[in-house]
């Protein structure tokens, strides 16, 4: 903490070329206020510029505002230069989504048509049997994501409630005192 900020010059740099066009012009005044920098190439490195994962995070929001673009957090990780970045915007980020296989008319689930997830028939049929009404409300199977993998798991080890649903209840003095704390919220 006694260190002074690093200067300008400190970080590992390409030789500056200015950005082309209004995707990279964008980026890099991103980045540069984001990384705190006076300003940065087409060639630039967002990491070794000095970001890190949490300010990929404010790049990704950020590029959502400006540019009106989502893209998976991931694609800033694999293209860390800023052309290649801005490159990769142009390029269409669509996740390839099976066909459903189980229509309404479906009287039966087998492994074959559960493209998502592999499962053997009686693990099937168990998780039919869980569900009210059968094969007939059942839309489609497949694995947890990550998330929904922790959520369940802490909904499964909770003795009482839902430990995601926190309620409670505060009290204010006076009404410029809930203005603060709104404020500070």
């Amino acid at each position: 903490k006694a260190l002074p900020p690093p200067a300008d010059a400190a970080y590992a740099r390409a030789a500056y070329e200015a950005p082309q066009g209004a995707v990279e012009t964008a980026l890099a005044r991103i980045w540069a206020e984001l990384l705190g920098l006076e300003r940065v190439g087409r060639h630039d490195h967002f990491f070794e510029l000095g970001g890190h994962s949490l300010l990929a995070v404010q790049v990704s929001s950020r590029l959502s505002q400006a540019v009106g673009v989502e893209l998976p957090l991931s694609t800033l990780f694999a293209t860390p230069v800023l052309a290649d970045f801005a490159a990769s915007l142009g390029r269409p980020h669509e996740v390839a989504v099976p066909a459903n296989l189980i229509t309404e008319q479906s009287t039966a689930i087998t492994p074959q048509m559960l493209p998502l997830i592999e499962l053997a028939q009686p693990e099937i049929d168990r998780i039919i049997a869980t569900v009210p009404g059968g094969v007939r409300n059942i839309q489609d199977i497949y694995v947890l994501t990550p998330l929904q993998d922790g959520i369940l798991f802490h909904h499964l080890l909770a003795s009482r409630g839902d430990p995601y649903l926190l309620v409670s209840q505060m009290a204010f003095a006076d009404r410029s005192l809930l203005e603060r704390y709104l404020g500070a919220v």
